[in-house]
């Protein structure tokens, strides 16, 4: 079913009443192409190798894709925090499926494999439109996914915003705030994530959202989770703007910030394989 605010759900399961506290994810760096070359796609020169994963022949960790409108944008395995994720990608276009594990962590992700659009970690997609005034844009996300991972995963799905406070911080970008926005997970109460509490209305949707300022990752995060107890497994034309004014209202996001990178995929704490984006389209930029 596709409700009136673009969000396509199915039955959903009851989260249960426990909180651990989610750990912040650092910004994250791309990673180097790994196993077979694809024609047409093309990799960044290799970064440290132990960021990287180990990826079995037509397997990959970064390589470049196309959304419909050919607009291009990265897939990356993102394993940040000691990750081994590999992907497989259909046609060169802007999808994945998750095809080898991430691990397993007892605290936070091991990975953030997505597709993402702007500059991030010594590399810029073209023709994105970023970096730009986060007041002169809004973007608009459209995406597919399947959330039927193998047993025992442990994973969120979600769209992940990154602001500097600069226009002219070339493809490294000094990180000044991050909003988040999650649409579906393995559990969220029991990976810290928000379930309960604090709520707001975006888009013809209730969302819990946790407010983070800067500290230990020294920006500040706003993280919003669908609060609707069913699964979403896509949306469509979701406007990421009034998330955006909304850390901005609360004070967690400074005004004048500067979109720089906008993606979409899974944060993974264990295994992840069969996770998958059938489609994504980042519009409005």
């Amino acid at each position: 079913m596709t409700t009136a605010a673009g969000l396509e759900t199915t039955t959903g399961v009851t989260a249960l009443e426990r909180n651990i506290m989610r750990i912040p994810r650092p910004m994250p760096y791309l990673i180097a192409i790994l196993g077979a070359c694809v024609c047409g796609f093309s990799a960044l020169p290799a970064i440290p190798t132990a960021m990287a994963a180990s990826c079995p022949s037509g397997q990959f960790s970064w390589l470049t894709v196309k959304q419909s409108d050919n607009v291009q944008a990265v897939l990356n395995s993102d394993n940040w925090n000691g990750g081994t994720v590999c992907e497989t990608n259909n046609g060169g276009t802007a999808n994945y499926t998750i095809a080898q594990s991430a691990g397993n962590s007892t605290g936070e992700p091991l990975s953030y494999p997505d597709i993402n659009v702007g500059c991030e970690g010594g590399f810029c997609t073209t023709s994105s439109g970023l970096p730009a005034p986060e007041s002169s844009i809004e973007p608009e996300v459209t995406w597919s996914t399947t959330n039927n991972p193998q047993s025992g995963s442990k994973f969120d799905t979600g769209i992940d915003s990154w602001f500097a406070s600069s226009a002219s911080e070339g493809s490294k970008p000094t990180p000044s705030g991050e909003v988040m926005v999650l649409i579906n997970s393995s559990n969220f109460s029991s990976l810290g994530l928000p379930h309960s509490g604090r709520q707001v209305f975006i888009d013809g949707y209730m969302w819990y959202v946790r407010y983070t300022p800067s500290g230990s990752r020294a920006w500040p995060y706003t993280l919003y989770a669908l609060a609707q107890g069913s699964v979403i497994n896509g949306v469509r034309s979701l406007n990421m703007a009034n998330f955006y004014a909304d850390a901005i209202a609360k004070g967690n996001l400074a005004r004048g910030q500067y979109l720089t990178d906008i993606g979409a995929g899974n944060e993974i704490w264990a295994n992840g394989v069969g996770l998958s984006t059938t489609n994504l389209l980042i519009s409005g930029l």
